[in-house]
């Protein structure tokens, strides 16, 4: 009995130790499970082997506990390989951002390709190339510049097209502009290097060849007026129109006597003919100071009608269906000079 006794005193000792034990089981802690082995196993032999039987059970129990330590330690080995996983994942998503980078790099190339547009305001190689004597498009001319203010409407007829387009004026004087420059549109460099465009909408009488009256305002644009009177130097460029070319009729024009002018031409018009429906040729009509051509014998039939228009430069139109229209509106034709 005595020894008895002393036995479940020790049986109460490992009764705490049980708690712990479950204590490591959802961690690590089997550790210090692993000491209290040690205690118990000497203290078991001496005593009832009975009572020991479940407290082995338990041993063992713990020693495969701490063999799952060792298999959480694989465990962790999984977590490096979802980190793996996570980083290359995250690097192809980065790779469509500088895919997309390449995208927009072409994409901002077709804006230099509209910068050829501005190309067309200047003169095309062959209209450079062509002969056309003292009016060739490269050639420079020289003389004196002026300024006047315009009491009435100036000879070529055009101020009211010059206000619409918001184009200054000047009057040519009688030499060139005699020499079917009226319309012309020409660029003027004053003495200091400053350029102004012009439309060449009257005739300047008195002037010598070369000379040019600018309205005051023109003039104003690059000379003070105190200047009054600069040596000047000018040349003829193409007018800026995207439209096509315009009849003007005079109000009392008939099939048996009319008048037209051309108007947003390009360059300067050298010749303008139509053709004579009875004998299907082309008949040239004569230009008067004011800037219309005249048929004093009509134009061979009560119309429409068909225009062949040459420019200095050897540019042809042919425009068809053109009636007379007496409301003094302009009749649009289809086509311009090409610059």
């Amino acid at each position: 009995d005595p020894t008895e006794a002393p036995m479940s005193t020790p049986t109460l000792e490992p009764t705490p130790t049980e708690e712990p034990t479950s204590t490591p089981s959802p961690t690590a802690t089997a550790t210090p499970t692993a000491t209290v082995k040690p205690i118990v196993t000497p203290t078991a032999p001496p005593t009832a082997p009975p009572t020991l039987s479940p407290i082995p059970t338990q041993v063992p129990s713990a020693t495969p506990t701490c063999t799952p330590t060792a298999t959480s330690t694989p465990i962790a080995t999984s977590t490096p390989t979802s980190t793996p996983t996570a980083k290359p994942t995250s690097t192809p998503t980065s790779t469509p951002v500088p895919t997309s980078t390449p995208t927009a790099t072409p994409t901002s190339t077709p804006s230099p390709t509209a910068t050829p547009t501005v190309a067309p305001d200047q003169p095309s190689e062959e209209t450079l190339s062509y002969d056309a004597g003292e009016y060739s498009i490269n050639n420079v001319h020289s003389g004196e510049g002026t300024f006047y203010v315009p009491k009435a409407g100036g000879a070529a007829n055009l101020d009211d097209y010059a206000a619409s387009h918001e184009l200054y004026t000047a009057a040519m004087n009688n030499a060139d502009y005699m020499n079917s420059l009226a319309g012309a549109y020409v660029e003027i460099t004053d003495k200091d290097g400053d350029k102004i465009k012009v439309l060449i909408a009257d005739r300047l009488p008195e002037g010598a060849k070369g000379d040019i009256d600018l309205t005051k305002t023109a003039f104003l644009t690059i000379e003070p007026e105190v200047t009054g009177r600069m040596n000047i130097t000018w040349k003829i460029i193409p007018l800026p129109t995207d439209g096509p070319i315009q009849f003007l009729w005079k109000p009392t024009s008939t099939q048996y006597w009319a008048q037209v002018q051309i108007r947003n031409n390009r360059y300067p018009i050298k010749k303008l003919e139509y053709l004579d429906a009875g004998t299907n040729t082309y008949k040239e009509l004569p230009r008067e100071e004011y800037n219309y051509f005249t048929a004093a014998d009509g134009l061979g039939g009560s119309g429409p009608y068909t225009f062949r228009i040459t420019d200095f430069y050897g540019h042809v139109l042919i425009e068809e269906g053109i009636g007379i229209d007496t409301t003094e509106k302009p009749v649009n034709g289809k086509n311009n000079f090409p610059y």
